[in-house]
């Protein structure tokens, strides 16, 4: 059977069940497939939070809780972390890794899902993502959401896979994508061609029709934020963007 990908109307369910299947094998597959630049690439992101002792931070798909604990250690140990996720196996595993560090006083996890944040108006000096944004079924949804659960001043921060500018760094992504992913279907989630879900050959296509960072930072000056740039990683592979709500 061949690989079909989700429509827009399927995407969210089909994303909810895709990260329950590879909970347990995200965190090591996320460090092969990065070639071992998983935790360069996080410090990095970390640079662009503003966060300090005693703020709050919210991080949305927030997955199995690595940018969460990151931006705890930021805000610790007087602030608060909150992560929200659809996935209830991705939240699990988030758990007890909180549960096993000095940040678990500081850090909820729940189940929440980025276009309808469960949080009022105006409550967090930071929100984070990472990894997801691919995911979600509606991008500018998503971000007038993180623009409005900020506080006004309040930093949103964005780390996520890119299609590279230059056509052999894209040429090169893509055929690591397409070889290796497919190649993690078969050998570890046992996902072979008659499966209906097939995790890491949608990573492989996720970012069909994603926008490159110049019209993603479109987007976001479009919903209202201010001061919004991006940082390249990996040859244009991965790209941090930043923003700003406006100080009322």
């Amino acid at each position: 059977m061949a690989y079909r990908h989700p429509t827009g109307a399927e995407k969210e369910a089909y994303v909810r069940e895709l990260f329950d299947q590879i909970a347990p094998y995200y965190d090591r597959m996320n460090q092969i497939m990065s070639l071992g630049q998983w935790g360069r690439w996080h410090r990095i992101f970390a640079r662009y939070t503003g966060l300090r002792p005693g703020m709050c931070s919210l991080d949305v798909a927030c997955g199995t809780g690595d940018l969460t604990l990151l931006t705890a250690a930021q805000v610790a140990p007087t602030g608060r972390v909150v992560g929200v996720d659809i996935s209830p196996g991705m939240l699990a595993v988030g758990r007890r890794r909180v549960e096993a560090s000095p940040y678990r006083e500081i850090v909820e996890l729940r189940e929440g899902n980025a276009l309808d944040l469960p949080f009022p108006d105006n409550t967090f000096d930071c929100v984070t993502m990472g990894w997801a944004m691919r995911n979600v079924r509606d991008i500018r949804r998503t971000l007038q959401e993180a623009y409005r659960v900020l506080k006004p001043g309040g930093r949103y921060v964005n780390l996520e896979a890119a299609n590279p500018q230059s056509l052999w760094s894209r040429a090169l992504l893509h055929a690591w994508w397409k070889t290796l992913l497919p190649l993690i279907d078969w050998l570890v989630v046992r996902a072979g061609p008659q499966a209906r879900i097939r995790p890491y050959t949608y990573l492989s296509n996720s970012l069909r029709g994603y926008p490159s960072p110049e019209r993603l930072a479109g987007i976001m000056e479009g919903v209202g934020f201010r001061d919004v740039g991006y940082v390249p990683l990996m040859l244009g592979s991965v790209c941090i963007h930043y923003g700003t709500k406006p100080a009322a």
